[in-house]
């Protein structure tokens, strides 16, 4: 008769129990969701801090910038770099709201170089690949007509070109190591 009683409050309690563990996972994974965010947005700070500081190097060094201005916004950015790594050192991390405040002043930094025509950087984007440098190192040699790039059957890279006696000639491309550039499918 007993047992009967306490039956229903065992399975309530486990019930329960077993609620507040699954809330508590689905929080601590929310959390490190919410760590991963932001340390990605942190890093992407970092980077567009030097980037800033390179532009504002540049209009001075253009003549865009007065020293006094460049100064002042060099003064802008490094507060916001020092700031920043305070942060990180005491609290372990930068609040979303500090890294949206670091982000405006960053944006009218940007918007004010914009406005006086300072160039923007695109990273390295216009360097050839390996394979291009592979490609004019073997036309530097042969210096065949109609040169181009081509893959053969396993997907390679190959430098083509029409030889001194009109032949189609090929000649796989090679890596710094001696490896060949290929694909795969």
């Amino acid at each position: 008769m007993k047992l009967n009683t306490f039956l229903p409050a065992i399975a309530l309690s486990v019930s329960a129990l077993t609620i507040v563990s699954t809330a508590a996972v689905a929080q601590a994974q929310d959390m490190r969701s919410a760590r991963a965010d932001n340390t990605r947005a942190t890093d992407t700070l970092k980077a567009r801090v030097p980037l800033a500081q390179d532009r504002i190097a540049e209009g001075r060094r253009s003549g865009k910038l007065t020293r006094p201005r460049a100064e002042q916004l060099k003064r802008q950015v490094s507060q916001l770099q020092a700031s920043m790594t305070r942060l990180n050192r005491t609290q372990g991390f930068v609040s979303a709201a500090e890294l949206a405040s670091y982000n405006r002043t960053l944006d009218a930094v940007d918007v004010e170089l914009d406005r006086r025509g300072v160039a923007r950087s695109y990273g390295n984007d216009a360097l050839p690949s390996a394979e291009m440098i592979a490609f004019q190192k073997v036309d530097a040699r042969l210096r065949y007509r109609d040169a181009r790039f081509e893959y053969d059957a396993q997907n390679c890279a190959l430098y083509q070109g029409k030889a001194r006696d009109g032949r189609i000639q090929h000649e796989r491309l090679l890596s710094e190591s001696g490896r060949p550039f290929c694909n795969r499918r």
